[in-house]
């Protein structure tokens, strides 16, 4: 099991990165609309676009990262409680992560079926480049399961050894 937990952690790694790396691009193909426009006094017409693709593909890449990591935002206010009440504060760690896990799968199922669509219509964004739709929404599920995964190796982990680190 612990095999399991380590390479899904290692694929959230790898997600985090290329989460990292959308941001960079992002960033980059900004300056570089700044420095056309600057110098050539010409426009790629794409950057809005393709700059809000990158960050939602960031944003979705990255979810599972930021769960490996303890970076989502967490109500600990109960954990004062832990000395008085700590089988009740385990019993709500436990159906926090299984909530957040049901909540995960359930926005993978419907990601997919958002992007199954997409593709089947051959839906294409109404801006110059016509880009497939597809192509972006496909990582709504992928980050999404990721985050899934990541939710129950953190509920297995906790489980394991009373911790989800």
């Amino acid at each position: 099991m612990r095999k399991i937990i380590a390479f899904i952690g290692k694929l959230n790694s790898f997600f985090g990165f290329l989460s990292g790396l959308c941001v960079a691009a992002a960033s980059i193909l900004i300056i570089s609309e700044i420095a056309s426009r600057l110098v050539l006094e010409k426009s790629f017409q794409i950057t809005d676009e393709f700059t809000g693709y990158l960050m939602a593909v960031s944003s979705f890449l990255g979810l599972g990262y930021v769960e490996l990591k303890n970076g989502h935002i967490r109500m600990d206010l109960i954990d004062l409680l832990r000395s008085r009440f700590p089988r009740v504060l385990r019993a709500l760690r436990i159906v926090t992560y299984v909530l957040a896990a049901v909540f995960a799968l359930y926005l993978t199922y419907v990601g997919f079926k958002l992007f199954q669509q997409s593709y089947e219509y051959g839906s294409k964004s109404m801006q110059v480049s016509a880009t497939p739709l597809a192509i972006p929404q496909i990582f709504v599920p992928i980050g999404a399961a990721a985050l899934f995964l990541q939710y129950i190796c953190n509920l297995c982990r906790y489980c394991m050894d009373g911790t989800s680190k």
